[in-house]
């Protein structure tokens, strides 16, 4: 089973975006040394605790800092840009960083109404253009004819040798539909919806049809993680996402809080109803009962590689939770 990481450059109650994104490079190190497979970065728009806006530029800063992990997009929101430019620049990566680079596409918005309209800078485009701007990029990446008639005679540069890996990231049929019909990897992102994702990611398998890209499926799961050295120190840590969470609902933004900010907080019984279904996103625990509850979870969504993303306050935590985990996985041994 392969692990790999999904970072989104957390501002923390206390830190600042420069802090956050000091700690992403850190975070990356000590994961390739560790024997993560790939590492990814988020993409989000007008967050107060998620500071990464532009994957493709910190991907360019993790790559260079690091020699052996893939690094990639988890995701590039395409839904707000054109394929051809995604393209462009996902090309360049992969000629600076040959057979490394990942190209991850997400369907959603990851941001307000109003955000979406300042990234697209005018009214949005009419009726869901997603699987044509998905099948326009897949041609641009790998060099065949564009879906769009009018893009026929564009051609794309830089040349490269080898094509980054292309995924399709979701949380329902319709990115599982598209990823199996397109012959792509996909990776199911259960930290959004951890209720009914086994069955989108099944259909995924049954459904994938070979490409030029990729012969025959290849999946992730995408899961909310904390571990520590014993199961009630990881409860205990996972009250920040209790708050963080309960706060979401409330569209307050804002940092990571702490530990102590969440014990603190007044929480009233629909922010405990909150918490209680935003539970089911997290796995939490001490290495043993995790690596267990993941290789479940592994197994009943059929995949080949879990995605890890942890959310702490404290840096040095984080850190030590990814460590905890390449451990009891042995994944420094499967290197």
């Amino acid at each position: 089973m392969k692990l790999s990481v999904l970072d989104h450059s957390l501002i923390v109650s206390g830190g600042t975006a420069a802090d956050a994104f000091r700690n992403t490079v850190e975070l990356a190190r000590a994961a390739e040394s560790l024997g993560y497979h790939r590492f990814w970065l988020a993409e989000h728009h007008g967050s107060g605790h998620f500071a990464g806006v532009a994957p493709e530029v910190m991907i360019a800063r993790v790559a260079s800092m690091t020699s052996r992990i893939r690094v990639g997009s988890g995701g590039v929101l395409l839904t707000h840009y054109s394929p051809f430019k995604v393209a462009e620049v996902f090309r360049l990566l992969a000629a600076m960083f040959p057979g490394r680079i990942d190209l991850g596409i997400g369907r959603s918005s990851g941001s307000s109404d109003a955000m979406s309209r300042a990234l697209a800078y005018g009214a949005p485009s009419k009726g869901d253009i997603f699987p044509q701007k998905l099948a326009d990029l897949i041609a641009f990446m790998t060099g065949a004819p564009p879906a769009s008639e009018e893009l026929r005679d564009v051609q794309v540069r830089p040349a490269i040798d080898e094509f980054p890996e292309i995924w399709s990231l979701g949380t329902g049929e319709q990115s599982a539909a598209l990823a199996a019909r397109h012959g792509l990897a996909f990776c199911f992102a259960h930290f959004f919806n951890p209720v009914s994702g086994g069955v989108f990611a099944r259909g995924y398998r049954a459904q994938f049809q070979p490409s030029g890209t990729l012969s025959a499926p290849r999946s992730a799961l995408g899961v909310y993680v904390i571990c520590a050295d014993t199961a009630g120190e990881a409860r205990r840590l996972a009250r920040t996402n209790d708050l963080l969470a309960v706060r979401t609902r409330r569209v307050i933004d804002g940092p990571v809080p702490s530990v102590e900010e969440a014990d603190a907080y007044p929480y009233n019984p629909e922010d405990l109803q909150t918490i209680e279904f935003d539970r089911k996103r997290l796995v939490a625990g001490e290495p043993a009962e995790v690596k267990e509850q993941l290789l479940r979870m592994a197994a009943d969504y059929q995949v080949d590689e879990l995605l890890i993303t942890t959310i702490c306050h404290d840096h040095r935590v984080r850190l030590r939770s990814y460590e905890l985990l390449a451990d009891t996985f042995a994944l420094r041994g499967a290197a």
